[in-house]
């Protein structure tokens, strides 16, 4: 309680200096959100416009020397400390009092406003204290009725627009909440990636004037730079709760891992498709319903994922159980097909079936045993369910592993010699257990679980 109320004295102080400050100024300051950063033109003059990112006009002009910056603004509000919260030091606010000098436009509408130069350095502070606040709201789930409601690209960029800051900024928080998760090189990466996304999301132009081209630019970049993010995630957790001295459980790691990548998968299910969704010349791939498939047919994903974990199991053990698939369906038009999206059950059938097939491959003595203990997928449904069951005759599992297959700590990013319910992890040079390509990180069942969870099932 007494940390909230120094925060909120804080804060008030800091907004008692903004009002200050800005009745220093020379007319009205008009602030506006970080997002619009690069958005609005503003003139110097008749003759010369400038955009807010270009300042190199606006250092020629100054008499001063100081820092590149760029324009960077607020929202005014009758609250200044609903905004700006703790975490902008004052040695900032009196450099941001000394250099401020107004852009002036030529006295005619929107050009009209008056501009402040911000230093770089003191925008990522603002942008780190806006994503600390932001942090605190509220993230919702998506529903797949809300995806399919929405096939408009542009609507559904503004919503994501929207959206995944907040997811950003929460998975930034939970990050700092670890003590001593500096030290921890994975943690750092992860949250280094998270804060670059945030001010990617908060400075890119969205509007009628560029079109979608530069966001979806940043989707790209996002999700191609996320594909590491579990990998991250899991060892450096691993490895905070390894070298913690606090009394966490293992309860709390999986907790907090399964709330960490809840978050990832609903950011993950945004960008993928307003990607999807985006035309080919804004650089999105121009589907009519994004990623979500209305007639999605199950069985045909169950025999590609089967196909894909064959592979698999013959490049890295050199052989592969034979399979079946039986289908039942009652009362059902259109069996085995309903509205889903394709790319997530696909990756929770691999985890599945590639777990069935390695197993099977290490139990069988020769390839006469190993061709009588075949896997087989059933798929039955009905009008309104659908279920998958994989079984295979390889031994199932202990009865002293139990519940810990959930876990995210007895996999490949697990303390080396810990069980590994992959049954695939391998020790590199310091015996520290390293991912393959069948086995993964061995967490691909809990994070099935939560793909399956998100999308309104079980596993």
């Amino acid at each position: 309680a007494i940390l909230a109320q120094a925060q909120v004295n804080l804060a008030t102080f800091i907004a008692a200096r903004i009002r200050a400050l800005t009745r220093t100024m020379r007319g009205r300051a008009v602030f506006r959100s970080a997002r619009n950063l690069s958005h609005q033109r503003h003139r110097h003059d008749a003759s010369a416009r400038y955009l807010p990112g270009t300042t190199a006009e606006c250092l020629e002009r100054r008499p001063w020397s100081c820092a590149p910056s760029v324009l960077f603004t607020t929202r005014r509000c009758s609250s200044h400390s609903k905004w700006l919260r703790p975490g902008v030091s004052m040695d900032a606010m009196d450099r941001m009092a000394t250099d401020q000098r107004l852009v002036t436009g030529d006295g005619k509408g929107a050009d009209a406003e008056r501009m402040v130069p911000v230093p770089d350095s003191l925008l990522e502070q603002l942008l780190q204290t806006e994503a600390a606040y932001v942090a605190s709201s509220q993230v919702r789930a998506v529903s797949m009725h809300e995806i399919l409601d929405t096939m408009q690209a542009h609507r559904v960029a503004k919503f994501i627009h929207m959206e995944l800051p907040k997811r950003i900024a929460v998975r930034m928080s939970m990050i700092e909440s670890l003590v001593g998760w500096q030290m921890v090189p994975e943690l750092v990466q992860s949250h280094e990636n998270l804060s670059c996304w945030y001010r990617d999301l908060r400075l890119v132009r969205r509007n009628r004037e560029v079109g979608l081209k530069e966001f979806i630019a940043v989707m790209k970049k996002i999700k191609r730079q996320g594909d590491g993010m579990v990998g991250l995630g899991v060892l450096g957790m691993h490895k905070w709760y390894s070298s913690s001295h606090t009394d966490h459980t293992d309860e709390f790691v999986n907790k907090w891992l399964d709330e960490y990548f809840m978050i990832r998968i609903s950011s993950n299910m945004l960008v993928d498709q307003c990607i999807a969704l985006a035309s080919v010349e804004d650089g999105g791939l121009g589907h009519p319903t994004g990623i979500v498939d209305t007639n999605c047919d199950i069985v045909r994903i169950c025999e590609r994922a089967a196909q894909y974990a064959k592979a698999l199991c013959e490049a890295q053990l050199g052989r592969s159980p034979v399979y079946s698939i039986e289908t039942c369906a009652w009362d059902s038009p259109a069996p085995h097909e309903f509205s889903y999206i394709p790319r997530y059950l696909r990756y929770i059938m691999v985890e599945l079936i590639k777990n069935s097939f390695k197993a099977t491959v290490e139990r069988s003595t020769d390839d006469a045993n190993l061709r009588a203990r075949p896997v087989r997928i059933l798929v039955s449904s009905d009008s309104m369910h659908c279920g998958i069951r994989v079984s295979d005759q390889a031994g199932g599992i202990p009865f002293d592993v139990g519940k810990r297959i959930w876990s995210y700590l007895y996999g490949a990013a697990g303390a080396a010699g810990s069980v590994n319910l992959a049954r695939g992890g391998e020790n590199n040079s310091d015996g520290v257990p390293i991912a393959t390509p069948l086995a993964g990180w061995g967490v691909g069942l809990p994070i099935s679980r939560l793909h399956a969870r998100y999308l309104g099932g079980t596993l």
